[in-house]
């Protein structure tokens, strides 16, 4: 599978299909509005990127990048072509295109009460089959905690709050706990 990449711009014919996804894969309180993501997007540090097989619309990523790491914001694929194999292939190319730099992201906590526990089993499993191992660090964003999944053993956590820092312009402090 060869995947070409675009910048997400409302010029792109997907635009609709992307905002569309993005409200399908993400809840309310994990979702930026798509005018906000477009504008952070003209920094040189954020790349919001459409992924394509061919011609076919495949997903999306959100990556904020600073000197030491490079965080995900958001990765979806689209909900026609799931379990395929395109999720795999969009982390693959994200970690060669920043082989030099740790990538980090966040997925919902493991707490075995949640409603959907063994979907957030499932999406834990599918990053570590992709090189992603948990960093012993929880992201705690008011009544909600992320589990920080990184491709590195040597989890820095001042870098993952800069990188964060960096991609609200300073305006966000993210608060994280070791497990």
């Amino acid at each position: 599978m060869e995947l070409k990449v675009k910048k997400i711009n409302k010029k792109l014919k997907e635009y609709t299909q992307i905002k569309d996804l993005l409200h399908r894969a993400f809840p309310k309180n994990e979702r930026f509005p798509m005018w906000l993501l477009s504008l952070l997007a003209t920094s040189k540090s954020i790349d919001f990127q459409a992924y394509y097989d061919e011609n076919e619309f495949c997903g999306f990523t959100y990556t904020v990048q600073n000197n030491n790491m490079v965080f995900v914001l958001y990765l979806a694929v689209s909900d026609e072509i799931r379990s395929k194999g395109y999720g795999s292939a969009i982390l693959k190319y994200l970690k060669e295109r920043f082989v030099e730099k740790p990538i980090s992201l966040n997925v919902e906590a493991l707490e075995a009460d949640a409603e959907n526990y063994p979907q957030r089993l499932k999406r834990v499993e599918f990053y570590r089959k992709n090189g992603y191992e948990s960093t012993n660090h929880i992201l705690v964003e008011r009544d909600n905690k992320y589990l920080i999944l990184s491709t590195s053993k040597n989890f820095i956590p001042d870098d993952y709050k800069s990188v964060l820092r960096k991609m609200s312009y300073g305006f966000y402090t993210p608060k994280i706990e070791a497990l």
